[in-house]
Order: C-alpha cells, then structure tokens, then sequence
C-alpha cells in the first residue's frame, strides 16, 4: 500500500472491510434501517475488489473523491452489462437501483480509489445479498469471466 493510501486510511480512520478494502461509516448506519439515508467512506486498494452484490428495496450512489479510476459493474435487471468509470476524467457519481448486480475494482491494479457510497433507504444487513458465483453465472453466461473475477 503506498503511503497516499496509508494517509486517507490513517485521517478518515477507515477500518479494514469484510468484502475487501476499507471503510468507515459515516452516518445512518444504526442497523435499523429506520433512517433515511445512510453514508459510508470506502476505499479500495491495488488488487482489491467489491465482489458482485446487490441490495433489495434500496437505492446506492457512488461518489468518486481521490485515487485511481475504479471500474464499477453493474447487471441491470434486463441481463444488460455497464462498466462505469469513475475518475476524474470518467464519471463522479454512479446511481445503482434496487436489484442490479455490481462490483467494483481497480483496473490498473495500482494505488487507491477512495469513494463515498450513499444509500436510500438507509443500508441494513437484511437488504444485502452476496452473489453466489455459480447462481450469476448461470444467470449471466455471457458475463461469465467476469463474475469469476470479481465473485
């Protein structure tokens, strides 16, 4: 991890995440899901990934702040595959709707990539599913070498 990475880490105190990365909560994130809205810092790191998941019922938005271009994919409910680039050359904010499918990575496999992930309602545990490798890429052959990747 370069010391850029070690300096966001260290002055947002983001914590290491289950999925991969780092994250910190930032607001509503109470597990009650009774706000409306809730917000974390999450980073990525060279060869870290957001493994493909999807939350039910709940919008998530993805704000680009610092680092390196991330590569968000997202499986619409139509089976139709997006690859949004956020940077500062690319796209700044990337809305996810309920029920599609998305991961995230770095495709240079170098650096950081910090973002802001909001989401309406606020994020419970019992909206979020992860995805089962073998269930998506079942669903979507098509998208197979992906999923593999990034599951």
């Amino acid at each position: 991890m370069n010391t850029t990475a070690q300096h966001y880490i260290d002055k947002l105190g983001l914590e290491p995440h289950p999925e991969g990365g780092y994250y910190r909560q930032l607001y509503g994130n109470d597990g009650s899901g009774k706000k409306d809205v809730s917000t974390i810092y999450y980073m990525l790191t060279a060869n870290d990934i957001s493994a493909f998941h999807r939350l039910h019922g709940v919008v998530e938005i993805w704000y680009y702040h610092a680092g390196e271009p991330l590569n968000l994919y997202v499986i619409d409910a139509g089976g139709n595959l997006a690859v949004h680039n956020l940077s500062p050359d690319g796209e700044m904010q990337v809305v996810i709707q309920p029920e599609e499918w998305f991961a995230a990575d770095i495709p240079s496999n170098n650096g950081f990539c910090l973002v802001g992930c909001s989401v309406a309602p606020a994020f419970t545990f019992e909206n979020f599913e992860l995805a089962d490798k073998n269930e998506l890429s079942r669903q979507y052959p098509q998208y197979a070498e992906l999923i593999e990747r990034l599951t």
